[in-house]
């Protein structure tokens, strides 16, 4: 176990979270999904779908792990 942390000067609040959740690649996703989908908006259609659904995919995925992270 670690010490406790030294106590924090007057008027200061503990930072929040006291926990950072665990290292994801689904925010890298979903930026590649919106380069993707903005790439499509200047070149072709099917760009544009692929973007949008390689976004959707991975912001889903990436809420989902969110929620189900233990407490």
């Amino acid at each position: 176990m670690s010490p406790p942390p030294p106590p924090l000067p007057t008027g200061w609040n503990a930072p929040r979270p006291e926990r950072l959740p665990p290292p994801s690649a689904w925010p890298a996703l979903a930026a590649l999904g919106v380069t993707v989908f903005a790439w499509g908006i200047v070149s072709a259609p099917l760009l544009l779908l692929l973007g949008g659904a390689l976004f959707a995919y991975a912001l889903g995925h990436w809420i989902g792990e969110i929620r189900h992270e233990p407490q």
